[in-house]
């Protein structure tokens, strides 16, 4: 492992504490065999170059027990970037980290890798880091690979019920193509007709599953006694969750429960009718597992 010329950040850092900042990302020059270790000045000046690049290089005489978390991860990437590896691994390097920063450092990690050039294989359980970070995603089931593909098309278009459970919240109605042609399908489920487009290859008759992203679903209120319009179900809010930047609603179509999402000032307080808009080219079939 130590001459594949791989670089890696481990999930607790794994920095040095009995060391500086500079003296943790040097260690990998320092020990590098005789025939290939770097002179001194040559490597100060790679380290001083990483530690500008991680935003380190003031705290390079500090020791690495003085760093706040998402100081020791960028430490601990920049040890990992020092030698220019020709790929680095990341397992799971933001998970010790707090929500707010976790999310900053989300956006420092494209950046330097995007800056540096370095091929990146990043390992996470969180759907958000994968969507941010990748600009290709493998989603893994029991050592399988289940789907891969951009981060888009893994989003909107999951080719099974596991991809679109892991990557983001989807609403899962079970229903029966009744119309096929040129690519499009009519589906039967039980809050009523849908159509939409789908690649599969599904026979007249045959089940499937469609899944629905919640911000798919437009919510407004209804008036007192106003009818659904063509494409509209009429349901009523079960309950509402305030998310800050969004609220989420649960909203019961006949016998169904539809959660939706969208825009934090239309609050629609629970035993209220509303009428709800599926934006029919944001649907994805999946097949019945």
């Amino acid at each position: 492992v130590n001459r594949r010329g791989l670089g890696m950040v481990f999930q607790s850092y794994a920095i040095w504490p009995h060391m500086t900042v500079f003296r943790n990302v040097s260690f990998p020059l320092d020990v590098m065999p005789r025939r290939n270790r770097p002179d001194r000045s040559t490597v100060r000046e790679q380290v001083m170059r990483v530690l500008e690049v991680t935003e380190l290089a003031s705290l390079a005489d500090r020791p690495a027990t003085k760093l706040s978390g998402g100081q020791q991860q960028r430490l601990a990437l920049a040890r990992a970037l020092v030698t220019r590896p020709d790929l680095m691994l990341l397992d799971e390097p933001l998970s010790n980290l707090d929500a707010k920063l976790r999310e900053n450092m989300r956006f420092e990690l494209k950046r330097l890798q995007r800056e540096l050039g370095v091929t990146s294989v990043y390992v996470t359980h969180d759907q958000t880091e994968a969507l941010a970070l990748s600009s290709k995603i493998a989603v893994m089931r029991d050592g399988k690979v289940q789907q891969i593909g951009r981060p888009r098309d893994i989003y909107e278009r999951p080719e099974s019920r596991f991809v679109a459970e892991f990557i983001g919240s989807s609403n899962f109605l079970p229903g029966t193509v009744t119309a096929a042609g040129a690519g499009e399908l009519t589906v039967d489920t039980g809050p009523g007709p849908l159509v939409l487009r789908s690649a599969l290859a599904i026979p007249v008759g045959g089940e499937v599953i469609v899944s629905i992203r919640p911000e798919s679903v437009r919510l407004r209120s209804a008036d007192d006694g106003e009818q659904a319009a063509a494409g509209e179900w009429t349901g009523e809010v079960v309950s509402r969750a305030f998310q800050g930047d969004t609220i989420d609603h649960v909203v019961r179509v006949g016998g169904t429960e539809v959660r939706t999402r969208g825009n934090p000032a239309v609050s629609v307080e629970p035993g209220r009718t509303v009428l709800l808009t599926l934006e029919q080219d944001r649907l994805a079939l999946v097949p019945v597992d």
